[in-house]
């Protein structure tokens, strides 16, 4: 009990001692940037202060102040504080009004509290740091944990890293952002002897085997069958590799078992619509567990059947066995956070015990995390993937007589992270932008704000996309056109209504031939789209199609060369754009004009001096052209003249930097910004004794 009173006091004092150093900002707002230390940089001694400053200085905005304390008590128990008990005890006991802190609140408690569950948690149990990759995308750790294949972020091309001495050798030698090849998925055989990996090559993807040198390259499946397959992992045997598809044609999903033996692809089970996470073999290798719409699914090799291991409301994802085959480990938010659990099973079923492992498994509130971000090693160490970079975009001054960007920026919206792909109507009184709500999910949000008043909506889309991206906002100002998937999977432009959000197709696009990105454009006076395609008799070839938007007539106006990120001139007679040119392996920035189909070329960038140019747009004189450059490290900001000539270097940034608009009045930049960092954390000393 003294203990007990003496961590009131405790917290007490820290909710009346914070600084005042927030008062300039809302509840909302300041609950806003907490929750991005929390869960988007990890800073929990960070967000606890704005969460105690919240509590303290806004008890009247109880909806506020009872999430305030619930997530100060979520930081706390991430940081295995005692506090965090107590502060779910006040949730419940001031917040009683406020029916979801308090659901969560209680959830903790008897989570904390109780049972068998928590009795279970290992002391021992400890979470490192082992490797920074920054830009370097790990994708997959060896089954005994001395190995993790990633990568490059130069090239696409994959390398090997010894985790116990640092030492990091070259697999493949193809990789090139020009060519667009590189690898996306990877496994390394039981023995660590071999590595199957997905190797996209230009239009469709291959599935590869070599050994760990590289050498012994043999391709398993060449993706020119209209399937695009990625690794799963492999089977204990090493004979066989589990592998799922994607289906171009009917947009189906399709779990495989490869015989290495023979090079047979054999289907398991039905298509799905939805994507399937499949690939959890059982130590003996006769089942096979899976996730599918939020539940998990076993396949028995023997008796080829499948039946439901673990289903539940909430949203359950497969990590891995127990060495024995005595249980599966599995994430569950069922009690409000991702947490990991331990679910007994005997001869392909689930019986009675439930236990809880890890509150707050790392990087489960982070929204770009997934299972498929864990690795389940032979000897019970789970490898963790984080990627603590962040995404935003700002607005920063443009001094039209020096033709230089300011230091000076700011974001663009405060109340939400992770803006991107900002926008102004051609007038400048509206400023559009998306909001990543949950990457992990492909979820956005589509944000207005009026420059005259600084009112800002979010235009809710209905119905739904499943996905979309890049809004452009029509010459009228009244929707917008997006690329995007609607709920019957079917991929093209869609307009939204400005005020009520109503969604209608405005071009199908077919995507049995790899669909490419669109770069959808308004004619000048709005009575038209301009959009791209695949042709469907050269997978090289690119066409450029103009729809009438009164008549309904489409018409192909351009067949050629891939013009990516390509934007209209305010007269609409040329497209600026970018291109790879694979023979001189080289970015072109280039003009086309629409009538005669004529290249003209400004800028030709080497891919050894640039990983990519991006985001060609006219600036609002007409005369100039504005384009991004990446860099190893960083970006620049370029200019050249429409008519020819050498190009000025306007603005760099040591981060990665895209997206740059100007302002209808030459006087404001808006860009977005990312920080890509890859971390590799393990868990040891976890699993019960």
């Amino acid at each position: 009990m003294k203990s007990h009173q003496f961590i009131v006091v405790v917290l007490f004092l820290a909710f009346s001692l914070v600084s005042v150093g927030y008062g300039q900002q809302s509840a909302e707002q300041l609950y806003q940037s907490a929750l991005y230390k929390e869960e988007i940089e990890g800073e929990m001694d960070a967000a606890i202060k704005i969460y105690e400053t919240i509590v303290k200085q806004y008890p009247d905005n109880r909806p506020v102040a009872a999430k305030a304390l619930l997530h100060f008590g979520i930081c706390k128990e991430r940081l295995g504080l005692k506090e965090a008990q107590l502060a779910y005890e006040l949730v419940v006991r001031d917040y009683a009004d406020q029916a979801e802190p308090t659901k969560l609140a209680r959830e903790r408690l008897n989570i904390l509290s109780g049972g068998k569950a928590a009795a279970n948690i290992s002391s021992e149990a400890s979470m490192r740091r082992i490797w920074v990759a920054g830009k370097n995308q790990p994708l997959g750790v060896s089954p005994n944990g001395r190995y993790v294949v990633f990568g490059m972020n130069d090239t696409g091309d994959l390398w090997l890293r010894d985790l116990q001495s640092g030492e990091q050798r070259q697999i493949t030698r193809e990789g090139s952002w020009v060519d667009w090849t590189y690898a996306s998925d990877a496994a390394i055989s039981p023995d660590g002897k071999q590595i199957a990996y997905s190797w996209t090559v230009r239009s469709f993807g291959e599935l590869r085997l070599s050994a760990l040198d590289g050498s012994s390259m043999r391709v398993l499946h060449n993706g020119q069958d209209g399937r695009w397959m990625y690794i799963s992992t492999w089977m204990p045997d090493g004979q066989r590799i589990l592998a799922s598809s994607y289906n171009l044609k009917d947009k189906t999903n399709q779990r495989q078992i490869i015989s290495l033996s023979d090079g047979s692809i054999h289907n398991i089970g039905q298509p799905e619509l939805e994507a399937i996470d499949w690939g959890y073999p059982s130590p003996d290798g006769r089942y096979i567990a899976y996730g599918l719409r939020g539940d998990i699914f076993v396949h028995d090799t023997m008796t080829k059947k499948d039946s439901v291991l673990i289903q539940n409301p909430s949203k359950d994802s497969m990590v891995g066995w127990m060495k024995d085959g005595s249980g599966i480990l599995f994430v569950s938010d069922r009690s409000g956070t991702r947490d990991l659990y331990l679910q007994e099973i005997k001869n392909g079923r689930s019986l009675g015990g439930l236990e809880l492992l890890r509150l707050n498994l790392i990087a489960s509130q982070n929204p770009n995390f997934t299972t498929s971000n864990l690795n389940l090693t032979t000897d019970g160490r789970l490898f963790q993937l984080e990627n603590t970079g962040t995404t935003n975009a700002y607005i920063s001054p443009f001094d039209e007589t020096t033709g230089k960007v300011t230091d000076t920026q700011s974001l663009v919206d405060q109340n939400y992270p992770r803006a991107a792909w900002t926008e102004w109507s051609p007038d400048g009184k509206l400023l559009y932008y998306e909001i990543f709500k949950d990457p992990q999910l492909n979820e956005r949000l589509l944000f207005i704000r009026s420059e005259e008043t600084g009112q800002t909506r979010e235009i809710s889309l209905k119905p739904k996309l499943r996905y979309w991206y890049r809004p452009i906002l029509s010459p009228d100002g009244k929707q917008f056109a997006v690329t995007g998937t609607g709920e019957n999977y079917d991929f093209g432009i869609f307009a939204i209504d400005r005020e009520s959000g109503e969604v209608s197709q405005l071009a199908r696009i077919p995507d049995e031939n790899n669909p490419v990105d669109p770069s959808q454009n308004w004619s000048p006076d709005g009575k038209a789209i301009f959009y791209k395609v695949r042709s469907p008799e050269e997978s090289e070839e690119f066409i450029i199609r103009r729809k009438d938007l009164i008549t309904g007539e489409e018409k192909d106006i351009y067949r050629g060369m891939h013009t990516r990120d390509m934007k209209i001139s305010s007269d609409g007679t040329r497209f600026v754009y970018f291109r790879n040119d694979r023979p001189t392996k080289s970015y072109v920035l280039g003009i086309l004009d629409i009538k005669s189909g004529k290249e003209s070329e400004l800028w030709r960038v080497p891919e050894a001096d640039s990983p990519e140019i991006s985001g060609p747009t006219w600036a609002p004189d007409g005369k100039h052209i504005l384009v991004a450059k990446s860099l190893k490290q960083g970006s620049e900001l370029w200019r050249f003249p429409v008519d020819g000539g050498p190009g000025e270097k306007l603005y760099s940034n040591p981060e990665s930097t895209w997206g740059f608009v100007m302002h209808p009045s030459g006087k404001r930049m808006a860009f977005t910004q990312s920080r890509t960092n890859y971390e590799l954390w393990v868990l040891e000393n976890f699993l019960p004794k």
